[in-house]
């Protein structure tokens, strides 16, 4: 079937404040068109911004060419609660958030005519989520034309069955009323390498390239339907890789038969400024630097990861643990998925599978989160039965479910409210902080009471070696003291670090490395988030903090890559620690808040960055920290040593008294030799503003984006990181800005127009083409700076 592109010409309306429709481009975030409110029901989960209840039309013409043929619609996913018109009779639609769904509109189009559809998404029902969701028709749309005999919306399922020789299985889904076969081609580039005939086909692929995160090779499966005249009426084609899984407690992970450890991190859906908009750049974007940050796995916390991502972690080589849940039928918030669950949960885990199977990147599916319920009967009851399905979908995967021992000693119980219920998401109460995370003040305040019997097996065991044996790997979250005596419980056991602390990575990952029963590790979290507001940001003047931070606190702040897609200090320890990165890393505490109390949090263990850039901070205390590979490491200011330390668990700190200048970090082995070293300096007196366009050239299709940070600096492009202040960006031409907003966890600033403060010095925005070709010119100013840098952004030729 032709598959077009269904993103552009929409409007989009607030069905509850009204207003004027406006036209839109999908994806779209409705929350970000939102108020945020102080202290809205929603709270910090979802970064005090409302949900709603949104209406998005379009109007198209269906030619008369189309009548007879079958016409579907496949939205990737609407949160939530969605409903869908055509031409006002209602067709059908979907609860759950984050699960694409395939609607006919054969029966319901005006051929000749135009047409409309409506959809409505009614995500009113608050809180109903731990952290920001976003709203609306937030991931693709696309529109399928084609015979009413054909290949089903991803309708070709490609497992690879071995890879000595190498064996690929093709399973082709059809939609027919009459005879029909399948004829199936591969190709590498443009060499046809294999081929046969059947719905289902085995193919023997000679001279494989095979595809693992080290060398992420794609071949292109093209599958023909044919009619007894020997035409073909329809043709739908792929891009996948051949690679084998294998997982056992002796061997690890294995990949192509090579034991391989995960270097992971957890991520949630949205994409920072731009909200949860799954745009496929954007998805792209995460994906290329989440591998250049060193990672080679994410786990996509707590919810199916949209298409573009995945096929952005088949390009890139990413390893990906896929989650279906965060709730079985335990709640966590009032209007969560639990009072869904036993009515959706199979067509929702199916829908994620189906969507999956033919990723290579896809190495395992996640069938929950925390889940309360697997301390009680039911809950091993629900993981044998999501095992299940999952095995029965696609038994080439193995299943894991991430356990946190301290949620499943506590267990949880069932919402009191419904799907019927009527909520005002706008409503607003004085207890908006604690209602989004009275689970996790709860979890933080048990424990250390809870640590202390994780590491005795019998305890847990005897309340979770039920839901372990229903699972090929177990995950466990911030559990790392269950590894050893675990394993001597129970030796045949296959565990991951599915959630885990990023600061305390050089004393896991060792114990990772040396045990195969071990297969890696998935820190919280790879890249800062909306939502969960603060769990991550400092408290300055105090030793004591709760678990999240008040308005108008909007991302968590935990990430070691910031919301701009910048590595950060707990980044660059992760790496010195997994041996990928062999400089010093030298990071200073904020030298204007030296000498406070301060309060991290758990989810962070430093707020020090690497900067010796400090206007007006002359003659107070600096607090160095170096992370480094080696035995030791020396410090000089100025040329003159600070003096040498060894490194503990890759890291040494430093106290010195600020002034303008230099540090040097030099890193020795056990001999004394020198390893590497590395310097920072202070910025210069001159105002410089630097413009970094990641690409220059945008399809004219109305959808292709680039991402543009800008940054305040001297003229050797040192940051000039106290100084900030407002920037506007104004952009002529054939494009438009998007988005615009700063790695700034705490701010009223919206990530709508065309200015926004800069954070440390720096600030991004987002640049769509509108459709036309031409020169786009982006204009950047900044308060007190006469400066202002121009790029050019050509817009050329449309796609395909």
């Amino acid at each position: 079937m032709e598959r077009i592109r269904f993103n552009k010409d929409w409007t989009f309306k607030n069905d509850i404040t009204g207003g004027d429709e406006i036209k839109v481009t999908l994806p779209h975030d409705a929350m970000q068109t939102e108020k945020r409110l102080q202290n809205m029901k929603n709270g910090a989960a979802a970064g005090f911004f409302p949900g709603g209840r949104y209406v998005y039309l379009k109007n198209f013409y269906a030619p008369h060419e189309w009548d007879g043929k079958c016409i579907l619609i496949e939205f990737e996913g609407i949160y939530q609660n969605s409903s869908v018109y055509v031409n006002g009779k209602y067709i059908g639609g979907w609860i759950y958030g984050y699960t694409g769904f395939v609607l006919e509109l054969s029966e319901q189009l005006n051929y000749g005519e135009d047409n409309e559809i409506r959809v409505i998404a009614d995500n009113t029902r608050t809180p109903n989520s731990r952290w920001y969701t976003g709203s609306g028709i937030y991931r693709n749309v696309n529109l399928y034309v084609g015979n009413k005999n054909h290949i089903a919306v991803d309708g070709i399922q490609v497992t690879t069955k071995s890879i000595d020789p190498a064996v690929i299985c093709v399973k082709t889904e059809i939609e027919a009323t009459e005879d029909c076969d399948v004829t199936i081609k591969v190709y590498d580039g443009d060499t046809l390498v294999a081929s046969s005939v059947g719905l289902n086909a085995k193919l023997t692929i000679k001279d494989e390239k095979l595809w693992s995160d080290e060398s992420p090779h794609l071949y292109r499966v093209e599958c023909n339907l044919v009619n007894n005249a020997g035409e073909v009426i329809d043709r739908q084609e792929i891009k996948t890789g051949i690679r084998l899984l294998a997982w056992s407690a002796e061997h690890g992970l294995e990949i192509n038969n090579k034991s391989v450890k995960l270097r992971g991190g957890c991520i949630h859906h949205d994409n920072g400024i731009l909200g949860s908009r799954a745009i496929d750049y954007a998805e792209e974007r995460k994906v290329k630097i989440l591998k250049d940050a060193g990672f080679n796995a994410i786990r996509s916390a707590h919810n199916p990861a949209s298409k573009a991502l995945l096929s952005a972690c088949d390009k890139y080589g990413m390893y990906v643990m896929d989650e279906a849940f965060d709730q079985w039928q335990f709640m966590k918030v009032e209007y969560d998925y639990s009072i869904y669950f036993d009515e959706q949960h199979e067509a929702d885990l199916c829908a994620m599978i189906r969507k999956d199977i033919s990723h290579p990147s896809v190495i395992m599916y996640s069938i929950g989160n925390e889940i309360g319920d697997t301390g009680k009967q039911s809950g091993v009851e629900i993981s044998r039965e999501l095992a299940r399905i999952c095995h029965e979908e696609d038994n080439t995967r193995p299943v894991v479910n991430c356990i946190n021992p301290v949620v499943s000693s506590m267990g949880g119980s069932k919402s009191k409210c419904t799907s019927l219920d009527e909520v005002n998401p706008y409503e607003e109460t004085k207890n908006s902080q604690a209602t989004a995370s009275l689970l996790a003040n709860i979890i933080v305040t048990v424990v250390p009471f809870i640590r202390k019997i994780m590491g005795k097996p019998e305890k847990v065991e005897k309340l979770l070696r039920p839901c372990f044996d229903e699972l090929d790997i177990v995950g466990l979250n911030y559990a790392e003291d269950c590894y050893e005596p675990h394993h001597k419980h129970d030796p045949m056991r296959i565990m991951v670090g599915s959630e885990t602390y990023p600061h305390s990575m050089a004393k896991r990952w060792p114990l990772i490395e040396k045990n195969s029963y071990l297969i890696g590790d998935f820190m919280w979290t790879a890249i800062d988030y909306l939502g969960e507001a603060g769990v991550g940001v400092p408290i300055y003047g105090t030793t004591r903090g709760g678990f999240n931070r008040p308005y108008p606190c909007v991302s968590a702040g935990c990430g070691v890559i910031n919301l701009l897609g910048e590595m950060e200090t707990e980044g660059y320890a992760a790496n010195i620690a997994w041996g990928l990165y062999k400089k010093p890393y030298i990071a200073v505490r904020p030298v204007n808040h030296s000498g406070e109390k301060h309060f991290f949090g758990m989810w962070r263990d430093t707020d020090a960055i690497s900067s010796w850039s400090f206007k007006g901070c002359e003659g107070r205390k600096a607090e160095i920290e170096v992370y480094s590979i080696g035995k030791y490491i020396e410090l000089f200011q100025d040329g003159v040593s600070i003096g040498r330390k060894e490194l503990v668990d890759t890291k040494a700190c430093f106290e010195t008294v600020y002034k303008q200048g230099e540090l040097k970090a030099v890193s020795y082995d056990e001999l004394g030799n020198v390893i590497a070293e590395e310097t920072i300096k202070t910025a210069g007196k001159e105002d410089v503003i630097r413009v970094i366009p990641e690409k220059t050239e945008l399809y004219a299709d109305g959808e292709d984006v680039t991402f543009v940070l800008v940054k305040l600096t001297d003229h050797n492009g040192i940051v000039k990181l106290l100084e900030d202040r407002m920037v506007i960006v104004d952009v002529t031409g054939p494009a438009e800005i998007i988005a615009i907003g700063s790695r700034e966890p705490i701010t009223e600033e919206r990530y709508m127009g065309n200015c926004f403060t800069t954070s440390n010095g720096t600030l991004g925005f987002y640049v769509r083409s509108t459709g036309e070709e031409g020169e786009a010119i982006i204009s950047v100013s900044a308060e007190g700076i006469d400066t202002v840098e121009i790029r050019k952004i050509q817009c050329c030729t449309k796609r395909g």
